[in-house]
């Protein structure tokens, strides 16, 4: 009989001559991701399925063949459709990593450079993305993955930053909500109370929450359980052991931070283990 239950199947690697930028294969079935968000920017290719997400306020649909582009803050899900699996290719470089780039291949974006459109289809770029991602995966030479990555990065940000103008709205405009967000990433790893952010922002609890799910897409405590998430990952890349980083980032046990790693990034904290600078790990659920 053939079985209904989601299926993950997880690649995660980074190379040190890639300046250590996270990549990472994910083969889905019948697989969501929650709304979350990441300090970092995803550029995703679709190679075969169909990925329907959510993204600051609207929906898209992503196809065979096209880049997916999320800007770091941005709330966003991820899911596929019906039996259909999806297969993409990830890489998840952050702003240092990108202002490296720029500078390596002389190229003045801003240094708030951001994504306008979160779906993009040029067969030329996408092209050049499939063949990195075949020679990353083949563990083809270091040489030839740095040469196919800056070309491939020269051209993605030099086709996005003609279109980038404009600046990028700030995910809370609203000025209490900036302070709330501030708060939170300030205290993300302590015990953080309602009427302390109340008290902060002279509003109460059951308006508090609604604005800043309204200006930033996911309630204050998603928000803070996807920040411990993050420093979780950031720990166990250094070593430590599961329920240190877990207690570190400010979960309440190893059960907790799995959860929401698993809620938020389908994966599971031994995935982010290893400690070197070059490595593969798998998962599958």
């Amino acid at each position: 009989m053939k079985s209904h239950e989601p299926t993950t199947q997880f690649t995660l690697w980074r190379s040190d001559h890639l300046l250590n930028i996270d990549f990472a294969s994910y083969n889905l079935v019948r697989h969501s991701f929650s709304r979350h968000f990441h300090d970092h920017y995803v550029v995703e290719f679709v190679l075969s399925g169909i990925d329907n997400f959510y993204c600051s306020g609207r929906n898209y649909t992503a196809y065979n063949d096209q880049l997916v582009l999320i800007n770091p803050g941005e709330v966003h899900t991820g899911s596929t459709l019906a039996d259909m699996p999806l297969r993409y290719l990830s890489l998840y470089p952050d702003q240092d990593a990108i202002d490296r780039i720029a500078s390596l291949l002389h190229l003045p974006i801003a240094h708030d450079f951001h994504f306008r459109d979160h779906v993009v289809h040029q067969p030329g770029l996408s092209a050049k993305f499939l063949r990195l991602f075949v020679t990353l995966e083949t563990k083809g030479d270091p040489l030839e993955q740095e040469e196919i990555f800056f070309d491939c990065m020269n051209s993605l940000l030099q086709s996005t930053s003609r279109i980038n103008k404009v600046p990028k709205e700030a995910p809370g405009s609203d000025t209490r909500v900036n302070r709330l967000i501030e708060f939170i990433r300030a205290n993300f790893r302590d015990e953080i109370s309602l009427q302390q952010m109340s008290e902060l922002v002279n509003l109460n609890a059951f308006h508090l929450v609604r604005l800043f799910k309204k200006k930033v897409g996911v309630s204050p405590y998603d928000y803070l359980l996807i920040l411990r998430a993050e420093y979780a990952k950031k720990l166990l890349r250094q070593g430590y052991k599961v329920h240190d980083a877990a207690s570190l980032a400010g979960f309440y046990d190893t059960s907790h931070l799995n959860r929401s790693l698993r809620k938020i990034a389908a994966t599971s904290p031994k995935s982010f283990l290893s400690s070197k600078s070059q490595f593969r790990t798998k998962f599958n659920d």
